[in-house]
């Protein structure tokens, strides 16, 4: 019998962090420092050595070659957010021997242990004061220019084995729209096993989408998040088990 999770609206975070509420420092600086880089370059390679065997095990990936459409450009990843742990990791396995780095929000520095771990581990922080964003704002552009991938759940909230694709904001897609930066989509489903009530993990790769120049940046970006969406939504469709179940609270009668 599948657990049951509650949730009031598609938008709630039902995996909380120790401090939901975390902040990045005012004085936080994304642009690494040469001490940085030595320390990031031996976390970094960590998790992709462990990325490579945990996800070869628990991990099908399906037209992995649609990202050789992109060689030599920086390019941008959208993926449904459903694995806790996994999703901190597929992006490196998919992606081989590319540098991936993965917004992440600040709530993540409060994990214990690992949570320190995160910026060194490729995960760029998402800021919450408006006089961060021009160094954020830099930094993705940088990424971008140097070649690199940069992951983004744009669900914001993980809702583990979640089988459907929830809502997201077309500002998510600002970044591709603005620097002119192919798209691919990566879809996580789950699909039935004889022997095991946990379900098989299959990942579906999907793009490259582009920017339509033609249009302004607005209309770009809701042009981009409505052809991610629709890909997201019809890879979904091949789940075909419910390992957590997602149940909507009732509202109180007044």
């Amino acid at each position: 019998m599948a657990k049951v999770l509650t949730y009031r609206r598609l938008t709630d975070d039902v995996v909380a962090a120790p401090n939901q509420n975390s902040a990045i420092p005012a004085n936080y600086r994304w642009q690494p420092t040469r001490g940085f880089r030595l320390k990031a370059d031996l976390v970094y390679g960590g998790s992709w050595l462990f990325a490579q065997g945990y996800c070869r095990i628990k991990l099908h990936v399906r037209n992995r070659q649609a990202f050789r459409q992109a060689a030599g450009r920086g390019y941008f990843v959208y993926g449904n957010h459903t694995q806790p742990f996994g999703d901190v990791f597929t992006p490196m396995r998919v992606n081989q021997s590319r540098r991936v780095f993965t917004l992440a929000s600040a709530a993540n520095l409060s994990v214990p242990v690992l949570g320190r771990l995160v910026p060194y581990g490729g995960g760029v922080l998402v800021p919450r004061r408006l006089h961060q964003l021009r160094d954020f704002n830099a930094e993705i552009r940088q990424l971008i220019l140097g070649k690199h991938v940069v992951m983004i759940y744009p669900e914001a909230h993980v809702w583990p084995y979640y089988t459907g694709i929830r809502p997201f904001e077309a500002g998510a897609f600002h970044y591709p729209a603005e620097l002119d930066a192919p798209v691919f989509v990566t879809t996580m489903t789950y699909q039935k096993r004889h022997w095991r009530r946990k379900p098989r993990r299959i990942l579906y790769v999907d793009g490259p989408f582009f920017p339509d120049r033609q249009l302004p940046i607005k209309l770009r970006q809701q042009k981009l998040a409505q052809q991610v969406k629709k890909v997201m939504t019809n890879r979904a469709t091949l789940s075909n088990t419910e390992y957590i179940r997602y149940q909507q609270e009732e509202r109180a009668r007044p």
